[in-house]
């Protein structure tokens, strides 16, 4: 095992908790920009995720 693509996978699911958290304080408020804002961040947020962990998994499993 590879420890830096394992340390790289840790330090995505701290930022993910930081990240859904102002993004869901964003979807909360009453601004429709805000909201807007907000699900595109979760989008953002989604696409990143599944980019970096394939990543991390193709190394791993190489």
């Amino acid at each position: 095992m590879k420890p830096q693509y394992l340390l790289i996978l840790f330090l995505l699911l701290v930022a993910d908790i930081f990240a859904y958290t102002e993004v869901t304080a964003l979807i909360r408020q009453p601004s429709d920009a805000s909201v807007i804002l907000g699900v595109a961040l979760l989008a953002v947020l989604i696409l990143v995720n599944y980019i970096t962990i394939r990543y991390c998994l193709s190394k791993l499993n190489a």
